[in-house]
């Protein structure tokens, strides 16, 4: 197979190479799946648009995102437990990330330490942070990840319990 150049291929290359429950993992939603339904038509509906008789020679790609200039107009979504893709897990993520002047989100899921993962990155860092019923321990990681240069927090509201994965 050539090189994957859109995200279904990505997706089928990951089921060919995962295990069937990491694949159902990474490739299902909670519940219903109603938001994965949703984010799958928003992705559809995403037209690029592209400009002719430019000036190529030297593409900037560059953005501002919330104070933080990156290479790529890309921010890494906080996802769980990258090492059941791969051994290196999140590792291997921010270490693409920064190669690719992306800025990364690490979960609070993660199977790797916030501050590993801080001193592995050469790119931005944000943390996204579930709010525990112990607000110490919450506050400990909020001082961990401000401690090991991470610059902004990702708050995640709307997840006061794990949701269902169904196929999974």
């Amino acid at each position: 197979m050539t090189d994957p150049i859109n995200i279904f291929e990505y997706e089928r290359l990951a089921q060919q190479s995962l295990p069937q429950p990491a694949f159902d993992y990474y490739a299902s939603g909670a519940h219903d799946e109603v938001t994965l339904r949703r984010n799958r038509a928003a992705y559809d509906d995403i037209l690029l648009h592209y400009r002719v008789l430019a000036d190529s020679a030297h593409p900037d790609l560059s953005v501002e995102l919330l104070g933080e200039r990156v290479d790529m107009p890309i921010a890494l979504a906080p996802t769980a437990f990258h090492r059941m893709a791969h051994p290196d897990g999140e590792l291997a993520t921010v270490v693409a990330a920064g190669d690719a002047g992306a800025l990364m989100t690490l979960s609070t899921l993660s199977n790797t330490s916030l501050e590993e993962v801080a001193v592995n990155s050469s790119g931005p860092l944000w943390f996204q942070l579930y709010v525990y019923k112990d607000r110490e321990a919450t506050l400990e990681l909020i001082r961990r990840a401000k401690a090991a240069g991470y610059k902004a927090i990702v708050l995640t509201v709307d997840a006061p319990y794990l949701g269902t994965r169904e196929s999974a």
